[in-house]
């Protein structure tokens, strides 16, 4: 086995670990959580306690912990989610259509701002102390810091309410009736309600990708490869475009986290469009306190994290011959 492999290995296992551990983590919190699942039910006198304790054992809410947790674990492994308690429905048929709604919008939206902001951060990198690069720095840098819900109610108000020139809710209109996924997204309605929120989450994410690019086309720019190149007649922008893919190495590591995560940023986002993805359904599924769903969910949300962070290790040991696989930086 090669060096590689072992460290493929090691960091497989890691994952598998960190896996457990976050189901775990969520399965124990939501059992802390005060009331029930079926308080609303009890309390409004819909149902009476036979019928409840029936519901609880379809469920098997009626088991001990221990019974609960492997039952939870099995149905993750099998990826059976059950049903929803709440919408009576398997639970990957509620998430299935809000997962591909939070990635069509939110997918685009990463790829987009990591080129144009990658872009101009190299740009300004080059053209240090300029105006454009103080411009880029202090707006992007004051969009990152901004809570995102502020922007989007900020965005909602302008163009939505005042100029009335996008829909400020919702990702298609009350009586429109797409049938399938293309109907749905290749329709001009669609997009009229897509600009809004992919606008605002372009614009949150640009400040990560601008200060990267930035940041490393000015440590590359006095290098010793540069000159030689200088020396060899390059022009400028050749120079950039050199320096540029040389730092991209941190870029790509940044880009695989934040795809990882990409769920948990703009949960907020969902809910202030009222976007129909995955973040709001969770949101909604707390509340309730719908253990399927939520545990389907977040188990979704914490894989994506976790498999993005294994491709980051992975992808940086692999390109970057400075960086050990024995988990440091080589001597």
């Amino acid at each position: 086995m090669t060096k590689f492999q072992r460290f493929l290995l090691k960091r497989l296992a890691i994952s598998v670990l960190l896996t457990l551990i976050a189901v775990s983590v969520i399965f124990v919190v939501l059992r802390l959580l005060p009331g029930s699942p079926f308080e609303t039910l009890v309390t409004s006198g819909n149902l009476n306690q036979e019928q409840i304790d029936e519901i609880r054992a379809m469920y098997g809410l009626d088991q001990s912990i221990w019974g609960q947790y492997v039952n939870y674990l099995w149905s993750l492994l099998s990826f059976q989610f059950g049903y929803s308690i709440l919408r009576s429905q398997p639970v990957w048929e509620v998430l299935e259509p809000r997962l591909i709604n939070s990635l069509i919008l939110l997918v685009p939206a990463l790829v987009t701002t990591a080129i144009l902001s990658s872009l101009l951060g190299m740009y300004a990198g080059w053209n240090r102390g300029s105006r454009l690069e103080k411009f880029s720095i202090v707006s992007t840098t004051l969009l990152r810091s901004t809570p995102v819900f502020i922007t989007a109610i900020f965005f909602i108000i302008v163009f939505a309410y005042n100029l009335e020139i996008v829909p400020s809710l919702g990702m298609r209109s009350i009586r429109a009736t797409p049938d399938g996924y293309l109907e749905t997204f290749l329709s001009l309605d669609f997009l009229h309600h897509y600009l809004l929120p992919f606008t605002v989450a372009v614009l949150y994410y640009s400040g990560d990708f601008l200060l990267l690019a930035r940041n490393g086309v000015i440590e590359k720019r006095g290098s010793e490869f540069l000159k030689l190149h200088r020396a060899k007649g390059l022009s400028e922008m050749q120079q950039l475009a050199r320096a540029g893919r040389n730092s991209m190495l941190p870029i790509l590591t940044y880009f695989t986290l934040r795809l990882g995560m990409i769920f948990q940023g703009l949960i907020l986002l969902e809910v202030v469009f009222s976007w129909p993805g995955i973040g709001r359904e969770l949101v909604l599924a707390i509340q309730q306190q719908d253990y399927p769903l939520v545990q389907a969910a977040v188990f979704i949300m914490a894989l994506a994290v976790i498999l993005a962070n294994l491709a980051a290790d992975v992808l940086y040991a692999y390109f970057d011959p400075t960086v050990s696989t024995n988990g440091g930086g080589s001597a």
